[in-house]
């Protein structure tokens, strides 16, 4: 015999007005769901029917008895699973706005025209890291000049001398360099990419996988699960992406 008060989420002393906003809250929660998961639609009918008898009391009164006459069922906590599902959902939906908020800050920091210093003195250049083959060992090297700081590649770090005179392309609000000119280099003065301006160049479908998720993460009518795997996902592509910002 199906128990209605656990469907509806109260104890069976619980006051007419209790049962009907329990199963007010219920219908406004399960009818945006219904219409594209199944089983929501059946759990909506099983409200539905539950209030039908809890909700009339003189069905009530016949229903307590019939259910007083089922077998005791063990003890567990009510709709436990339910409730812990409810609330990862909650703050899995709060995870992905938090880095769709990331996600649209790079937008902007794309879009708006960059930053541009056309005079900047390279102050300080020194390794930082170095590949890992053995067989064919690179540097790599931190620019520090009087308003930017970038990670220049190896094989191209002879563009960049200390105490040179460079010009320099960096977003506005989150001070990424995208390009690097030199007019003293043997190369050419023809702007080149850094290390940091990957995030923008060759690893920019990161940027873009992680909006799509996080959008979809915080649309309104999804279930449960579908917040907490987008937050889920979304948690690894911003780890991918910081690895990219800090290391590339």
């Amino acid at each position: 015999m199906q128990n209605y008060y656990r469907v509806l989420g109260v104890s069976p002393t619980a006051t007419a007005p209790q049962i009907e906003q329990a199963y007010l809250r219920q219908r406004t929660r399960l009818r945006r769901l219904a219409a594209a998961d199944p089983a929501m639609r059946n759990r909506l009918a099983e409200i539905e029917d539950g209030y039908g008898i809890l909700g009339n009391p003189r069905r009530r009164v016949a229903y307590d008895v019939l259910l007083a006459q089922e077998p005791a069922e063990p003890s567990r906590p009510p709709r436990f699973a339910d409730e812990r599902m409810q609330l990862l959902a909650r703050w899995g939906r709060r995870l992905n706005l938090a880095l769709l908020a990331v996600c649209l800050l790079l937008v902007l920091d794309w879009a708006l025209p960059l930053r541009h210093y056309a005079h900047e003195t390279v102050q300080t250049r020194f390794p930082v890291a170095v590949s890992a083959p053995l067989s064919n060992p690179q540097m790599a090297y931190r620019v520090h000049t009087e308003h930017t700081t970038f990670r220049l590649p190896g094989d191209i770090s002879h563009r960049v001398r200390q105490g040179e005179r460079i010009a320099v392309w960096q977003t506005p609000l989150l001070g990424v360099v995208q390009r690097v000119s030199s007019p003293a280099s043997p190369d050419g003065s023809a702007p080149f990419q850094p290390y940091s301006g990957t995030i923008y160049g060759t690893f920019f479908l990161l940027p873009l996988l992680l909006l799509a998720v996080t959008a979809v993460g915080v649309w309104p009518g999804h279930t449960p699960e579908t917040y907490i795997n987008t937050a889920a996902v979304g948690a690894l592509l911003s780890v991918l992406m910081l690895v990219v910002l800090l290391r590339f």
